[in-house]
């Protein structure tokens, strides 16, 4: 496909879709794999990442060809998954049967020059969202039991923070300086030291937030309330709230551009564009009506 599109996933549908950012007009609808869940993007928009958490696999999109080109099998239930920022690998936490006691312990490693696993990380319970530092060296994902530290080079954990238990997404700022991790059921996110890993600050935002992206300048954080559908701005500096936008209805993801912030709605199955200077509601895309909207990506 030629051109900047935004990508999301239809968790009911079986899809992906893409959308033309300009006119937010569906553009194209691609039958993938069973209940895809989120999406990631390689560093030059080349290809996608999709979890499958029906399948217990991973669909690789070719944004050039508008196509799937290839499956990999991962662990049971992948659920989130992020690519590094040198483009070399995508991690994808195994959440296993359970989302709590009874979940995996693991994150498969996807090479993206193969498109093979070449390895299996040992996480904490559950592993639900993943993020990677600007630096590629150290990835996290947040589980039932806590946030867990790995080291991308060897895989090995370097610490599970258990004061982060049953945290939603996790944002990375583009320094690598903080981390912010959603505490879905406390309404709040924490902010914390990527070097230390101490507990910075915990702010308030929207009811049952879900999902949490920082803009590419670092300036602002945004978070999406899945339970009072709007979505939450903070300044990064000051951890003040400058805006809360109102959505349609359960956002849950969300991605962020130099103009554009675009959130996913599960319930209504759209995806809705903010603009950053005004933070107003400037477009929404239905994706129909049992789509059920998933992960959200620019590429």
């Amino acid at each position: 496909m030629l051109g900047e599109h935004v990508y999301a996933t239809g968790i009911v549908s079986f899809t992906v879709v893409a959308i033309d950012p300009a006119t937010h007009q569906l553009v194209a609808s691609v039958k993938g794999g069973a209940n895809p869940i989120a999406i990631t993007r390689t560093p030059d928009g080349g290809k996608l990442y999709i979890s499958n958490s029906g399948a217990n696999n991973v669909s690789v999109f070719d944004t050039g060809l508008g196509t799937i080109t290839s499956t990999v099998t991962t662990g049971v239930y992948p659920h989130g998954l992020a690519a590094s920022p040198d483009g070399r690998s995508v991690y994808v936490a195994d959440t296993g049967p359970d989302t709590g006691d009874g979940g995996s312990r693991t994150l498969s490693v996807i090479d993206t020059g193969s498109d093979t696993v070449t390895g299996t990380w040992t996480t904490g319970q559950s592993p639900r969202w993943v993020a990677v530092s600007p630096d590629s060296a150290t990835v996290y994902a947040t589980c039932h039991d806590g946030l867990s530290v790995l080291d991308a080079g060897s895989g090995r954990a370097r610490a599970l923070l258990t004061g982060q238990a049953r945290a939603g997404g996790i944002a990375v700022h583009p320094d690598g300086s903080r981390l912010y991790v959603v505490n879905t059921w406390q309404d709040t996110l924490s902010v914390l030291d990527a070097r230390t890993l101490r507990v910075l600050d915990q702010v308030r935002v929207g009811r049952t937030p879900w999902q949490a992206a920082v803009s590419p300048d670092g300036s602002r954080v945004y978070v999406t309330g899945s339970g009072d559908d709007t979505v939450t701005v903070l300044d990064a500096r000051s951890l003040r709230v400058a805006g809360r936008v109102t959505v349609n209805h359960v956002p849950t993801s969300l991605t962020v551009t130099g103009t554009t912030v675009w959130v996913g709605t599960n319930a209504s199955s759209t995806v809705d564009a903010v603009d950053t200077a005004t933070l107003r509601l400037v477009g929404s895309t239905p994706l129909g009506i049992s789509t059920a909207t998933g992960g959200v990506v620019v590429a």
